[in-house]
């Protein structure tokens, strides 16, 4: 926040020291007698890439972990100088998603979105100024916009409002991986809504290095949220929060500045953000 923050990265798989830039330091949490990442490692450190490394006894140690960087976290923030338990941009995103939630009952119907591109089930939706005839053209030139001549390095955040299955965390590491293969970006991946929580405040409070991928999809499996609880009557249902999650982030992204796409996938999730990662080269 305030124009600082410290970039968490976490489920990627270790790369060698090539896919990096200077921007990193590698955490190397393993139990005892677990060698399966230490020649990654190595080879990481004879790069000259900082790395700490943890060695737990037993998985009952993570709990120790859980407050070691939980205390981390307020250390650190002492030393960017910012208050590490205010979130006031965290608070804006919510203002937004309700401001479209009472739309959505005054009218019926969440704000309409007109794609700028379709192609086959990806359609595109621009939010910064971008100029693309096909969905290659689109992801190619957004990830262009990084400035990498100073610092802070630019970072990815992929933000995915889909269903949680093994096919879309396996399409999802392919598109972070793909990105950071060719950028050497670092990147990350959240599932919304409940990314707002964890990260939410540091894409919108810190230098405004990133570049934002929203990610969605149709949700004809969809519950209802009653009104009161017990009752039967509703008015809204998950569905509709949660896309107005994802409005309100959008626009409170856009409002701060940052740069950001959408990319809303009709049918197969898994297939659609494969399309993705193939307009990538390698």
């Amino acid at each position: 926040k305030d124009g600082m923050g410290i970039l968490p990265v976490d489920l990627e798989a270790a790369g060698s020291p090539a896919q990096y830039r200077d921007d990193r330091l590698f955490i190397y949490l393993k139990l005892s007698g677990d060698t399966s990442c230490d020649d990654k490692i190595t080879a990481l450190q004879a790069a000259g890439h900082p790395t700490v490394e943890i060695e737990l006894e037993d998985i009952y140690e993570l709990g120790g972990e859980f407050f070691r960087w939980e205390f981390a976290t307020a250390v650190a923030s002492m030393f960017l100088g910012i208050n590490p338990y205010d979130q006031p941009n965290v608070e804006s995103a919510k203002i937004m998603a309700r401001s479209m939630v009472a739309e959505y009952h005054e009218k019926g119907e969440l704000p309409a979105e007109k794609a700028n591109l379709i192609e086959d089930n990806v359609e595109t939706h621009f939010y910064s100024p971008l100029e693309a005839s096909n969905l290659k053209e689109a992801i190619t030139k957004f990830l262009a916009q990084g400035n990498t001549n100073d610092p802070p390095l630019p970072y990815v955040s992929i933000q995915a409002y889909v269903p949680t299955t093994d096919e879309t965390d396996a399409a999802l590491q392919k598109l972070r991986l793909a990105i950071r293969d060719i950028l050497r970006y670092a990147t990350t991946v959240g599932y919304g809504p409940r990314f707002l929580h964890s990260t939410g405040q540091l894409h919108k409070g810190d230098f405004g290095n990133g570049l934002f991928i929203q990610i969605t999809c149709d949700m004809p499996d969809d519950a209802s949220i009653p009104d009161n609880p017990g009752e039967a009557v509703s008015s809204m249902s998950f569905g509709v929060l949660k896309t107005s999650q994802a409005l309100g982030d959008a626009k409170a992204l856009v409002e701060t500045g940052r740069k950001m796409i959408k990319f809303h996938i009709k049918g197969d999730v898994a297939a659609g953000i494969d399309k993705i990662s193939n307009c990538l080269e390698l």
